[in-house]
């Protein structure tokens, strides 16, 4: 795999406004609540955010208000980006206090970024909501993390939590860009990553493959890291889609795409296929060892150019795959769901 591309065709031009925007924490009563688990889950909407040069971050959300209805529990794990800044923040109950990262994953420097949690007395009517942070504004290099942390007083949340039952909700504010693929995932809460020109990514298996673009050169990245828990134990298929550029269309295509692992005598391996690649027809790789849950491989099309592939498992049980396939006039990310 090249560890960079050049750029074919114009950058994903920025689009209006869009944006997650958070809600909610309550602390008392946190024993009595149920665990949804490693992965979280997400129960909001989506809300919207104006602007690339709001001063310290400009924020709008659907209606007229500044915050969504996004609210998560306290054993869920917020991970999402908006506008470049990738945010994953969960709460340590021992401790009484939000901690995790805020992380540029763009090329470029992000000025103004902040995080916020936000306590809703009313979800309904977002009134009285109580706010913890922001933490101190800070300007973000390409591909710096921030760490996060937030107290939340106890006594903060008595009436809330009697009432609303321990809900809580975050966002990263910034002047980061806000630009967002024009494609739209058809398989779970698979979304567009924003801020980047092409970009996929699952809230709750906490998985992505995007490209972090600078001038001419697009560079691919994937997470989650390989590491032993994300090794396919069996034969499976998963079933999902791809979405990317080719030649100097600007515009996102799209089409199926299939990752199907054979358990073998010492060697796990993947096969990959991404139907309907504008001119190419399918693309194929074939045979492609399977180590810690990523596979990498490279195959050759019918215009006899060379293209190469990364993906990688996760989520509970490894229940997803993403990834990202690339080659001359062609870049894309995959993404599916273990069938």
């Amino acid at each position: 795999m090249k560890p960079s591309l050049p750029a074919i065709g114009p950058p994903w031009p920025g689009r209006g406004v869009v944006a997650w925007l958070g809600a909610a924490l309550l602390v008392l009563g946190l024993a009595a609540c149920s665990s949804t688990g490693d992965s979280g889950s997400e129960r909001g909407g989506e809300g919207s955010e104006v602007g690339e040069g709001g001063g310290e971050g400009s924020e709008v959300g659907e209606g007229g208000g500044e915050e969504s209805n996004a609210q998560y529990g306290p054993a869920d794990i917020f991970w999402m980006t908006r506008k470049g800044v990738r945010l994953d923040l969960r709460y340590d109950a021992g401790a009484g206090r939000f901690i995790g990262t805020a992380t540029n994953i763009t090329g470029a420097t992000i000025r103004n970024v902040r995080v916020e949690v936000h306590v809703p007395n009313d979800p309904a009517t977002r009134a009285d909501d109580v706010e913890l942070g922001p933490t101190p504004t800070r300007d973000l290099a390409a591909g710096e993390t921030l760490d996060v942390e937030l107290p939340a007083a106890v006594g903060t949340f008595i009436r809330t939590s009697a009432a609303w039952g321990n809900l809580w909700g975050a966002h990263a504010e910034s002047d980061g860009p806000v630009r967002r693929a024009a494609f739209t995932p058809s398989f779970g809460p698979w979304a567009v990553v924003e801020g980047v020109d092409l970009g996929i990514e699952h809230p709750v298996h906490r998985m992505s493959a995007w490209y972090a673009s600078r001038g001419v050169t697009w560079t691919p990245h994937l997470v989650p890291d390989p590491a032993p828990e994300h090794q396919p134990a069996g034969d499976a298929t998963w079933t999902g889609e791809w979405a990317g550029y080719h030649g100097s269309d600007p515009a996102i295509a799209t089409g199926a795409a299939t990752v199907t692992v054979t358990l073998g005598t010492g060697v796990t391996e993947a096969d990959l296929a991404l139907e309907d690649v504008p001119t190419l027809g399918t693309l194929q790789w074939t045979g492609m060892p399977v180590r810690d849950g990523r596979f990498t491989g490279g195959t050759t099309a019918s215009d006899s150019q060379a293209y190469d592939a990364t993906g990688q498992f996760g989520g509970a049980g490894r229940a997803g795959v993403v990834g990202h396939a690339s080659g001359p006039a062609f870049r894309s990310v995959f993404h599916g769901e273990k069938d």
